[in-house]
């Protein structure tokens, strides 16, 4: 058994953080985004169990109005960072066609949709050098929080593009902000916080306590809202 669940270990830690969605291969068939609890920055203060999260995330992957593709990070209620980002370009990627190199040609190793998903996330893991296989380029102070999918810092040349959808999924950030996110989220640690749903709604035992878990305390939400 023991030797089972090292393997099981081993392939999750090497395969987890790449890309890997399971409606990507019908261009046809566009994924919906994950209709969760709207955010309100009020929440901080009336959502009790958002307090115990060191940092609360909060990625709006909007492609219009004065609020779209930012990303704030708020710490114990009080906003800290604030700043443009690039989410998944959400459409087909058709992926590299034979002879062509996923880094020159900027295509995928394979075809997906490139869609950042909303909902409430919690931090899978911190990688501060990752390499993406599947677009065959660095990831600077990866943040994972959901499938593959992480905040990171925006390949080098493509910065400009900050404030529009421009990735393969991922939230990309500028070079000068990738890093501080990241020491937040490493800073902060992991300790006792609630687990909660996609939708953020926070889970409960039968007897109506919170059911917490051993994880980091930081908090990722992600939303499409126009403003």
């Amino acid at each position: 058994m023991r030797i089972l669940i090292l393997f099981l270990y081993t392939l999750i830690s090497t395969t987890a953080f790449a890309q890997n969605i399971d409606h990507d291969e019908d261009p046809n068939a566009a994924p919906v985004d994950f209709v969760a609890r709207p955010f309100v920055e009020s929440d901080l203060m009336t959502q009790s169990w958002m307090k115990e999260f060191t940092n609360v995330i909060v990625i709006n992957k909007a492609n219009n109005g004065s609020d779209k593709q930012t990303l704030r990070v708020y710490v114990n209620g009080k906003l800290k960072e604030f700043t443009r980002i690039s989410s998944g370009r959400e459409h087909f990627e058709k992926g590299c066609s034979a002879g062509q190199d996923p880094k020159k040609d900027h295509c995928s190793n394979r075809a997906y949709w490139s869609q950042t998903p909303t909902g409430y996330f919690d931090i899978d893991e911190l990688v501060e050098n990752y390499f993406s296989n599947l677009w065959q380029t660095w990831m600077p102070y990866a943040v994972f929080f959901e499938s593959g999918i992480a905040t990171h810092q925006a390949p080098g040349g493509t910065e400009g593009n900050l404030g529009s959808r421009a990735s393969g999924g991922c939230v990309r950030m500028h070079p000068s902000m990738a890093p501080v996110l990241f020491a937040m989220v490493k800073n902060a640690g992991k300790g006792l916080v609630p687990k909660f749903s996609r939708n953020g709604e926070v889970l409960k035992t039968a007897q109506g306590d919170v059911i917490r878990w051993q994880g980091y305390k930081s908090l990722v939400i992600v939303h499409n809202t126009i403003k």
